[in-house]
């Protein structure tokens, strides 16, 4: 069973990125390729709330974004030896500006953690899963983290002119920040393991993902950037604030 279900996990993955459109013929060439299966195997490290990933150790969190930075590397190469304008045409400059955040501010993250004493194997993510930061922050650190969220939530923006990797790394990002700062599910408000409750977080999961991914950072990624950044800055302080008066 769990060959199975990996096999319909890594197939719900890109239908829900990008529909049938993401494997059709043409992305399977080998340069495409690289791209869509960098950031479709980084979603094996992803825990979906209440369930554990399928690749489930203490360093999924390096190998998630590993995985992430592949995509879009790949195809910058590959940009640069056809044309030195190709890889910021195709999106992959911006897209690697935004992992680099993401990632110093996921590094913030398992610091405020590793602080509050969350229980789990740091790096991996499955610790954001297993005890949510918002249920463990005091009032400054649980609007210190809306705000970092709502600076980052741009980032995970479906654009219709992305090609199937930018929309699969996309939809990897939404996953992400679901996991990092609401992976709340029925199970746990029911406090519950019995497999009903599981299964439908794993829909509620999902559900949160397209809803960030589809309707709430296209409307953020409106707003000028200037109110991220200082969005951002604002999270960070109380989030700072939060372990300093704890």
């Amino acid at each position: 069973m769990f060959h199975l279900s990996l096999l319909a996990y890594l197939a719900l993955v890109p239908l829900l990125a990008g529909g049938v459109g993401t494997l059709r013929p043409g992305t399977l060439r080998p340069g495409p390729w690289l791209g869509l299966a960098g950031p479709w195997a980084g979603f094996l490290f992803l825990p979906n709330d209440s369930l554990p990933p399928f690749l489930d150790f203490a360093w999924s969190g390096p190998a998630f974004w590993l995985a992430l930075f592949i995509g879009p590397l790949a195809q910058a190469g590959r940009g640069l030896l056809l044309s030195g304008r190709a890889a910021g045409r195709s999106g992959n400059a911006e897209i690697l500006f935004h992992l680099l955040i993401l990632v110093l501010a996921w590094l913030g993250l398992c610091f405020y953690a590793l602080r509050r004493g969350l229980p789990g194997d740091l790096p991996g993510l499955g610790v954001f899963a297993a005890a949510p930061l918002l249920s463990q922050a005091g009032p400054a650190g649980a609007l210190g983290l809306i705000s970092l969220f709502l600076a980052l939530a741009p980032f995970a923006a479906r654009r219709k002119g992305d090609h199937p990797g930018l929309a699969m790394t996309r939809l990897a990002i939404s996953a992400f920040l679901t996991t990092a700062f609401f992976p709340f599910g029925l199970s746990a408000l029911l406090e519950t393991s019995a497999p009903p409750a599981l299964a439908l977080d794993f829909f509620i999961f999902w559900g949160k993902v397209l809803l960030l991914n589809r309707f709430l950072a296209p409307r953020l990624a409106k707003f000028p950037r200037i109110f991220a950044l200082l969005g951002g800055a604002a999270g960070l302080a109380l989030l700072a604030a939060g372990l300093a008066f704890a």
